[in-house]
């Protein structure tokens, strides 16, 4: 039987609360239909640990819930999106260009399905928005991160799947 450790309740307390700060202070372009949050370029931290992606949903909802104009809608659709993104890039880490496109693709599709429900936006147009700006987070801020992390071994030593 696995346990948890008290430093993984901590660490996805920490992703949590660091996700939920990023949305606060780029709030202006975190949500409605053309949005670059920043917050998103955390989810690079399920290339280096599965369990990673607790603190990531976990941050999503608390940030959707208080901060979002969409309230507990936005919490749960955003938190789906999320779940699914980030289940698909550990799938595909070893493929991280194509990795990063997995939460461009679920928040396209999903979040602009919510905003076409609640504003009545069109979807086609609101999800490539949503797509673009997802896109361009995680690949002109995540992947440049992610390449500096992933040579640096204190970083890597900082998580227990790193060498998995």
């Amino acid at each position: 039987m696995r346990t948890i450790a008290i430093r993984d309740v901590i660490r996805q307390a920490m992703i949590a609360a660091a996700y939920v700060v990023l949305v606060l202070v780029f709030q202006f372009m975190s949500f409605e239909a053309v949005q670059f949050r920043i917050a998103e370029v955390l989810l690079i931290l399920v290339f280096f640990d599965r369990k990673s992606i607790i603190g990531l949903s976990i941050g999503t909802f608390l940030a959707n819930w208080l901060l979002s104009p969409f309230g507990i809608a936005d919490a749960v659709f955003g938190t789906m999106a999320t779940v699914l993104a980030v289940v698909l890039m550990r799938e595909l880490k070893r493929h991280v260009w194509l990795a990063l496109l997995m939460p461009a693709i679920a928040n396209g599709i999903i979040i602009g399905w919510m905003l076409n429900l609640f504003l009545e936006l069109p979807f086609w147009e609101t999800a490539l928005w949503i797509f673009l700006g997802e896109a361009a987070v995680l690949y002109v801020l995540g992947l440049p991160l992610y390449l500096v992390l992933s040579k640096k071994q204190v970083f890597l030593d900082l998580f227990d799947d790193h060498a998995k």
